[in-house]
């Protein structure tokens, strides 16, 4: 039997791993309004004013990035942002991929390996965390459970 003081029920702590930034860097004849300059930042809901369309057309990137997909491999400069155009062909965006600590919410820098961060593990329970280097100390000898 494992003490409470040793268990980290992560459930209890949960935040979605990545959040986005999506910007509209150029506009046209939009059914949705969009302008440029206008942002949009979400983690796992669909952003509210959001052209349901263009949300659409870009989920595969928007899942490719949390799940730390590299978007150089796809001709971008940088590995957590893309450019992507609407479906009409008409509005471009730029999104980015924020990766936070999955317990505190804390940004994680990114350089070109990936996010700069911890990871602690319970493989019998499937589950992992990727936190940064404060929850780590914080919690680096607990075992993990959902």
């Amino acid at each position: 039997m494992i003490k409470n003081d040793k268990v980290l029920k992560v459930g209890e702590f949960w935040r979605e791993p990545v959040q986005y930034r999506v910007t509209v860097i150029e506009e046209g004849n939009c059914r949705a309004a969009h302008k440029k300059g206008e942002t949009f930042e979400f983690d796992w809901k669909t952003p509210e004013g959001f052209c349901p369309e263009s949300f659409v057309g870009m989920y595969p990137i928007l899942h490719s990035l949390r799940v730390m997909g590299d978007m150089r491999e796809l001709g971008s400069p940088n590995r957590n942002v893309r450019i992507y155009n609407c479906p009409s062909r008409v509005i471009k965006f730029q999104i980015e991929a924020i990766y936070c600590c999955n317990l505190c919410g804390k940004k994680l820098s990114i350089d070109d390996t990936g996010t700069i961060g911890q990871k602690l593990e319970n493989p019998e329970e499937n589950i992992y965390v990727r936190i940064c280097s404060d929850c780590y100390e914080k919690h680096k000898d607990k075992t993990l459970v959902w």
